[in-house]
């Protein structure tokens, strides 16, 4: 009887000390079940890294280097986990990291449209929108917005631009960079989300069916639609007519 008991208590210990190490060598912070570990190995993806020396050139391109502690909604239920992630806007990716501290990854979220990223209370989503005169595009937006009616949209990237090499003393050279571009999009009613500028004109354009609306609620709270903090409050006054 005391044989087995010390046998007992022993095969106990291992066991305990496999499960912390299990735990603690989970990846991108999960630290759950089997079942959450399949479900982060569904939705994360190989980078497709990019072709451009990236340090050869004036800029960055992420808006925030640093990786952060994100939620992630996978098919409309957000995870208890969170994972660390960092927005690189010129490759348009989710990149996911093991740990705050780390500086590079080979790892990033799956794009779906089922599966979104919460980073600093902002949700992001791989969506569907419409540009002037092109034809539909794919990529993560911001959501500044959501409501029954109305949604508004950011769309926060990276270009890069070729360097410029002076002809003479009278130009200027300008190194290889990574520039930033802001494009806002509207959906209506579940609509499909269109590029719309930041303007009294555009946005009565883009939403000509509540031209009147518009008009006294600018005349009402003494905006000019300029920014997005006026378009989400003209949009709550119309979700409320």
């Amino acid at each position: 009887m005391k044989l087995f008991l010390t046998f007992m208590s022993v095969l106990f210990y291992f066991f305990n000390v496999y499960s912390q190490v299990d735990r603690q060598a989970l990846p991108y912070g999960v630290n759950s079940d089997g079942r959450l570990i399949d479900v982060f190995e569904n939705i994360k993806n190989k980078t497709k890294g990019s072709k451009t020396k990236t340090e050869k050139i004036s800029g960055s391109p992420y808006f925030d280097k640093k990786f952060k502690t994100a939620q992630i909604g996978y098919f409309e239920e957000v995870l208890k986990d969170n994972i660390y992630i960092r927005y690189n806007a010129f490759s348009d990716e989710m990149e996911m990291a093991k740990s705050e501290s780390q500086t590079s990854s080979e790892d990033a979220l799956i794009k779906n449209k089922k599966v979104t990223c919460i980073i600093n209370g902002y949700t992001y989503k791989y969506l569907t929108f419409i540009k002037d005169g092109e034809l539909s595009a794919v990529g993560y937006l911001k959501e500044l917005f959501k409501g029954n009616k109305f949604s508004l949209y950011v769309r926060e990237t990276k270009e890069y631009k070729e360097g410029v090499k002076a002809k003479s003393s009278l130009e200027r050279s300008f190194p290889a960079r990574f520039v930033d571009k802001t494009e806002y999009y509207i959906g209506i009613e579940n609509g499909s989300l269109k590029h719309t500028k930041l303007s009294k004109k555009q946005i009565i354009n883009t939403l000509s069916s509540y031209e009147q609306e518009i008009k006294s609620f600018i005349n009402l709270n003494k905006v000019k639609l300029r920014n997005s903090s006026d378009i989400i409050k003209l949009f709550n006054f119309l979700e409320e007519i």
